[in-house]
């Protein structure tokens, strides 16, 4: 009599186990996909050693006889992944016994007359293993071009296993690389979803690559329903060709997640479950090509790099069409790319440098049937005119932020805690959209919000970190005690005895950071290291990540720091711990922050005494670093920082202590200077990393006008300049935030200091009616010192502006209000008139470009009348001077074109011309119609050019 299928897999069970215990990755996967096993049931396996998952799976499908006949076939659909004895075995008993459950099963198998693929069964569901070419697919699946060699599909088989074995846990730096065995790391466990989006937009050299994303990603929560990408879905067909793109790049800074968005593509398609239009994934690092010194070729590349490969590359390459190739880490490659070199005819054998072939790879004049993907920072670009779709990836969302905490924290009530945390302080919440922020961030506040009562936290001598350079400080203090000690580390140990331990240790890597920051050098050798007194036996990963490829039968050994911000905290570290004369930590910062060397006749600082010169491009790369440096000092100030340093800070030539230096220093830098708008903003930073009151007293009285105007400002800007203008007692003459996107959850964090603002502008900043209410509050407030307000290009609607009105009504400071383009209804004209009669300080109002429609008119009409001192501009041709600030506003953006998409311009512009044809049939301005009426035919002309393109004609004629 047969037995059953729960009968089979008990009296099989050690059998089965022994097969799939080594990696159990595949079948668990798709048993949970096929709904054998639950998804919480499915994670919780993850977390246990392979052997043990596998019994609990094998243990809960036993339970009853329809999720045996389950598991059966799913092994029949996964065989591959595993030796050939478990294959024999599935032939033998799963063909019968599961033969019955086709039409229960959601994914249908149908046999197909003239197969294309003998190897497709590798990455379809399938009925049975065999070899021969009659094979099953899924219905609609099948790979663009099959490859008719079945003797593929053993090297294709070890290669998806081996990249499941590289891609399925994500590395935990503090926790240490090579811990393999950390089931919380697993990709399936840890992973979060990437916003990714298309990408149309150049990139600022000029800017720290995160101050550019914080500006790209303003930009686009305020004004873009973008569209998501799924990384799998990187090669799906586009909308307007209905192809897939054969080359897409995908760009982003270092920590926002590329190499793992990557890493979890790779994974998906090594499990079968993604993708499974292609035969073969090749992945490959630019880390690793920089090993490459001699001509080879593509069959060179990637017999070195998968070696199981050796035997049928000339097979897998012959059909190119189904194969991907994923170039990994462009900004990292150390050889030039010349993108403008004209294309040389090359072969998969033909030897050349390996800069010609990846640069042939990508433009395609190598193997152009095959799909490319390639990863790069922005401030190492490739020309968009090879690629067929371009994108970006911009992190995480709050939600990802709070679907990352708690993946990272296994007690529920702890990741409830760090998130809360996190979401109430802008520093860390605005840091925490980079992923390897946010895992900095969880990471240095583990401890503090941990569930168990212990001494652990109080051995940090610390609260819990407020700004970026205490969280750093944190996660750096967190790495040492638990690794770089290995074990010697108790939790109620000092933490000066913890950094005494380790002080030559930091000193050299800090060194080796800092040297190297300041020439842009991101990668080391081994002898790179040897000259800090570094050898890797010395290095825990929690520092440096290292990479050991096998080329040419040798190891070669290339280090980095994981990120680019560990490697300035680290830099920032070892100038705070070496800097103690007052005059050196002055030189440095003047250095630092403008490029100023010292004088020959100066005794300069030593670590300004190598030749090193600082263009403007790199001083406003040293942002992050001088920022990481003051929050570093004031860590030493406090003595935070015992252990590390040998020696007091130094008092002044006339006893003054350091914090009255800093005060003095910071005082001339925004009284005796032009500051450009980035450098300014940076000021403030470092004032409040700082965060010294004394410090920030002496310097903030005089800012007397501040002007952020097109700095795409962040929430952490925002708390940067609240905190700094607070301390200052006087007015400030003039804030121009224009076109700074702060939006209301950023002008609410300014609220407090608006009302000693006389020229308050904050044109185009995606303010809308809360914005509105919070303005009209400062205009009531009976120490406003307003007296103009621009608030053109925010959608503030009639219930916002019905509010300013309200507020203007006892308001008694206000003499120039401009609510051009606000999105003005006749509703928000309805208690214009009785408010404003009551005003007497206002003395321009500017209202053009909103639809108020006839009854609006007529009321700014009777306004006027009522106050015959009151200038209405209700109409773009009344005023000569609106239309020439128009005219020169239009030009600007001819000019910078990033402005359309950034704030709507386009939509503002359409309002504009809507005005000037509502006001070329009505009352222009008395004397100057003539002119006035020549000056608004050309703005209509040029804005019409401006908007001469495919996306932005329509509604324009």
């Amino acid at each position: 009599m047969t037995s059953t299928a729960q009968q089979l897999l008990h009296s099989q069970r050690d059998v089965l186990l022994e097969w799939t215990r080594v990696h159990p990755a595949p079948l668990l996967r798709w048993l949970c996909d096929a709904g054998v096993l639950s998804h919480a049931h499915y994670l919780s396996l993850l977390e246990r050693s392979p052997s043990n998952a596998v019994a609990q799976a094998l243990e809960t499908v036993c339970a009853s006889e329809e999720s045996s006949r389950g598991f059966l076939q799913v092994l029949r659909e996964v065989q591959d992944y595993y030796c050939e004895e478990l294959q024999v075995w599935v032939e033998r008993h799963c063909r019968e016994r599961t033969e019955g459950m086709k039409e229960a099963k959601p994914v249908r198998v149908e046999e197909k007359k003239k197969p294309k693929s003998p190897i497709s069964k590798l990455f379809k569901g399938k009925s049975k293993f065999t070899v021969t070419p009659e094979v099953k697919v899924e219905e609609g699946l099948k790979p663009r071009r099959s490859v008719k060699s079945s003797h593929l599909r053993v090297p294709l088989s070890a290669h998806r296993n081996t990249l499941l074995e590289r891609t399925e846990r994500l590395t935990s730096y503090a926790e240490g690389g090579g811990q393999a065995a950390n089931s919380a790391s697993h990709i399936e466990i840890r992973y979060t979803d990437l916003f990714v989006t298309e990408d149309n937009e150049s990139f600022d050299s000029s800017q720290h690559e995160y101050f550019t994303l914080a500006s790209r990603r303003a930009r686009i929560y305020a004004h873009q329903a973008c569209q998501r990408i799924c990384p799998r879905h990187l090669l799906s067909p586009q909308g307007t060709t209905g192809r897939p793109p054969k080359r897409v790049k995908v760009k982003g800074i270092a920590g926002i997640g590329k190499s793992v968005a990557v890493q979890r593509l790779v994974y998906e398609w090594a499990l079968g479950k993604h993708m499974r239009e292609f035969t073969c994934v090749f992945d490959l690092r630019f880390r690793e090509l920089n090993l490459i010194n001699a001509p080879l070729s593509l069959l060179d590349l990637l017999e070195d790099r998968f070696r199981y490969f050796k035997t049928v590359l000339p097979d897998l390459l012959a059909s190119p069409g189904p194969l991907l190739f994923i170039l990994d880490g462009l900004d990292e490659f150390q050889y030039q790319l010349d993108w403008n070199a004209p294309d040389r005819d090359i072969g998969v054998d033909s030897k050349v440098p390996v800069s010609e072939l990846i640069m042939a790879l990508i433009k395609g004049s190598l193997l152009p049937e095959s799909s490319v993907i390639l990863t790069s920072r922005p401030s190492t670009d490739a020309p968009k005119r090879f690629f067929q779709r371009c994108c970006v990836v911009l992190g995480f969302e709050e939600d990802q932020v709070k679907d990352y905490t708690s993946k990272f924290y296994k007690d529920p009530e702890v990741s409830e805690k760090v998130y809360n945390y996190i979401l109430d302080n802008d520093n860390l919440f605005v840091l925490s959209f980079i992923p390897l922020y946010c895992y900095i961030i969880c990471t240095a506040l583990a401890e503090f919000f941990s569930s168990q009562e212990d001494s652990d936290s109080r051995s940090l001598e610390l609260n819990p970190p407020r700004t970026v350079s205490e969280v750093y400080y944190c996660y750096l203090f967190t790495a040492i005690k638990h690794h770089a000690l290995k074990g010697k580390a108790k939790s109620n140990i000092l933490r000066s005895e913890v950094l005494s331990l380790v002080r030559q240790q930091l000193t050299n890597l800090g060194r080796l950071a800092y040297e190297n920051l300041l020439k842009s050098k991101i990668m080391f050798d081994i002898q790179d290291l040897e000259r800090y007194g570094l050898t890797p036996v010395d290095i825990q990963s929690t520092f440096l990540s290292q990479i050991l490829v096998p080329l040419k039968e040798e190891r070669v050994e290339m280090f980095s720091f994981f990120h680019l911000t560990v490697q300035e905290h680290l830099a920032a570290l070892y100038c705070a711990i070496n800097l103690s004369k007052q005059g050196h930590i002055i030189q440095a910062l003047d250095f630092w922050c403008f490029g100023e060397i010292p004088p020959p006749s100066t005794s300069p600082t030593p670590l300004l005494s190598q030749d090193l010169h600082l263009d403007q491009t790199r001083v406003e790369n040293l942002q992050m670093f001088t920022r990481f440096f003051m929050g570093l000092l004031r860590a030493r100030l406090g003595g935070q920082l015992d252990g590390l340093v040998l020696a007091p800070l130094e008092v002044g030539l006339e006893g003054e202590d350091i914090p009255t230096t800093l005060g003095i220093w910071f005082q001339n830098q925004f009284k005796g200077r032009q500051l450009a708008n980035q450098t300014a903003l940076n000021l403030l930073h470092c004032l409040m990393e700082l965060h010294m009151k004394e410090v920030t007293s002496r310097a903030s009285p005089e800012i007397r006008s501040l002007n952020l105007f097109k700095i795409k400002m962040s929430m952490v800007d925002c708390a940067a300049l609240h905190y700094v203008l607070q301390f200052s007692p006087h007015r400030l003459e003039e804030l121009n935030l224009g076109y700074s996107n702060i939006g209301n959850r950023g002008l609410s964090r300014l609220a407090p200091i608006l009302h000693r603002c006389e020229s308050l502008y904050l044109r185009y900043n995606c303010l809308e009616r809360e914005a509105a209410i919070l303005e009209s509050a400062v205009l009531k407030s009976n120490e406003c010192q307003v007296k103009k307000l621009f608030m053109c290009g925010n959608n503030l609607g009639p219930e916002g502006v019905l509010e300013l009105w309200k507020a203007l009504e006892q308001n008694i400071t206000l003499e120039e209000l401009y609510l051009d383009i606000t999105g003005i209804t006749e509703r928000g004209t309805e208690n214009i008139v009785n408010c404003l009669s009551k005003n007497t300080s206002l003395k321009t109002l500017t209202i053009v470009g909103n639809d108020i429609g006839e009854v609006g008119k007529r009321r700014l009409r009777e306004l006027g009348h009522r106050r015959p001192g009151l200038q209405i501009i209700g109409n773009f041709v009344d005023d000569l001077g609106l239309l020439n600030a128009y005219l020169d506003w239009v030009e600007e953006i001819r000019d910078d074109r990033d402005q359309m998409d950034s704030v709507k311009n386009a939509d503002a512009l359409q309002s504009i011309l809507k005005g000037l044809r509502v006001g070329a049939g009505g009352e222009n301005g008395e004397g100057g119609e003539g002119e006035n009426t020549a000056k608004a035919l050309e703005l209509e002309t040029k804005i019409l050019e401006l908007l001469n393109a495919p996306t932005h004609l329509a509604g324009v004629r």
